[in-house]
């Protein structure tokens, strides 16, 4: 299941408005994403954030909701006991990495407000050129995690994205509870919004929007999921025939592999 480019996708879903993660204009080196900020929305964010239509999900298993200060982020996988995976983009503020002493998940829940547990961040890594981060536990998620791909999804295939993203493109809410969204691959040779390579999908039974940013897409195999992309960019306000990019996880998996080794 295996990525690269996608037109004039516009940035990540973490919104350029209210409470923080705008789209993050030419800072640090890497910080920044590469497509035109100036007409972008940037996916998990602090005020518009779950997925449009789609549905309820009945399992929480291997996901994480990021927040900051308290605060809703972003959506994100949980790779390892002591490691979730998420979008680069989401650590960002103006181009400012987030202090990890600021960050949370909320883990082994529906709900991203109450209920499981919460772990703090110990430690961040991200991937150059490439809109994947992986957060450090500062003690084990007691979670079973995800399974990783070890190849892209083929066009034409079925995926699944879940996230606690907007429910709708303006002026509403983020979801409190899981949702999942049912997406068709349209091409494994798009762009994430750092110029790395990603999976192009269109929504089928539903969309990602703001707050799904860092969410898993995953595609079955033999009745099992297996992580294929992190929620990374898509539309501004997400409009029904939109294009959604993930980065793609198979891409980056000796990265992930090497970043739970070493650290």
């Amino acid at each position: 299941m295996r990525s690269k480019r996608i037109g004039k996708i516009v940035l990540a879903f973490v919104s350029a408005i209210s409470l923080g993660i705008g789209a993050a204009g030419p800072a640090a080196a890497d910080s920044a994403p590469v497509a035109d900020v100036g007409k972008t929305t940037v996916v998990g964010k602090d005020g518009p954030e779950g997925i449009i239509g789609g549905e309820t999900a009945d399992s929480s298993r291997g996901m994480a909701a990021l927040h900051r200060n308290g605060v809703f982020r972003c959506s994100g996988s949980i790779v390892d006991n002591r490691w979730v995976l998420t979008a680069k983009h989401c650590l960002y503020v103006n181009g400012d990495r987030i202090p990890d002493s600021q960050l949370t998940v909320r883990v082994k829940s529906l709900n991203r407000t109450s209920g499981g547990g919460v772990v703090g961040i110990s430690d961040s890594k991200v991937r150059a050129n490439h809109d994947i981060a992986m957060l450090k536990l500062n003690r084990s998620a007691n979670a079973e995690p995800v399974r990783l791909a070890t190849a892209n999804p083929k066009v034409g295939a079925t995926t699944y994205v879940f996230g606690w993203g907007v429910t709708c493109g303006t002026n509403c809410g983020s979801s409190i509870l899981l949702k999942r969204a049912t997406m068709r691959v349209e091409s494994i040779n798009a762009n994430d919004v750092y110029g790395g390579r990603a999976i192009r999908t269109s929504g089928l039974n539903g969309r990602t929007c703001n707050g799904d940013s860092g969410g898993p897409l995953f595609k079955l195999v033999d009745g099992k999921r297996y992580q294929v992309g992190v929620v990374s960019g898509g539309t501004q306000y997400c409009p029904d025939d939109s294009n959604f990019v993930f980065a793609s996880t198979p891409t980056s998996l000796t990265w992930i592999e090497n970043v739970m080794r070493d650290f």
